[in-house]
């Protein structure tokens, strides 16, 4: 039995992804809005992040930029599972895996400031409900973390450790 291509599905059995993104030019747009984003919430959190009051603002941008990376990661995915022969697929596949990485690595700082955090500014943050899930794994992580340059190093390496899997899937 033979794997049909992409263009031979009616279009009613294919994803619809006209959601998150009109074509690749928006997605790539959107990349870079992004990778703006993340810019400047470096700028105004990185070296700054000791009171609630820091923590509980920078949450909240950080949600809209989580997001943002979400579509992005979801975007890049999902056309390359209906037909991994197809280039174009694997270029906004690896554009999105790229964006991740990249935005993954610029924001490592925000971990390593919530994972140095005052006990008591934790615990405040623990109590907002939205909050009550990511203090409780940076209270986790604080017992593994490896200091941040090797934090960031492994970080940086997301890439490497999809390998077998983007090569199992180009066969």
């Amino acid at each position: 039995m033979e794997q049909k291509h992409r263009s031979e599905f009616p279009e009613k059995e294919l994803w619809d992804l006209t959601a998150l993104y009109q074509d690749r030019e928006d997605f790539l747009r959107a990349i870079e809005k992004a990778r703006e984003d993340i810019n400047q919430f470096s700028r105004d959190y990185k070296g700054n992040l000791h009171t609630f009051e820091d923590f509980e603002k920078a949450f909240a941008e950080l949600e809209q930029i989580y997001i943002q990376m979400s579509h992005i990661g979801n975007y890049g995915f999902m056309p390359q599972t209906t037909d991994y022969s197809n280039d174009e697929f694997a270029n906004i596949a690896q554009a999105g895996m790229e964006f991740e990485t990249d935005a993954s690595v610029a924001l490592t700082f925000f971990d390593d400031a919530l994972v140095a955090a005052d006990e008591e500014v934790l615990d405040r943050l623990g109590k907002l409900p939205h909050l009550t899930a990511a203090i409780r794994q940076a209270k986790i992580k604080k017992a593994h973390y490896l200091g941040a340059d090797v934090e960031k190093a492994l970080t940086n390496l997301g890439e490497v450790f999809y390998s077998p899997q983007d090569i199992y899937t180009k066969m």
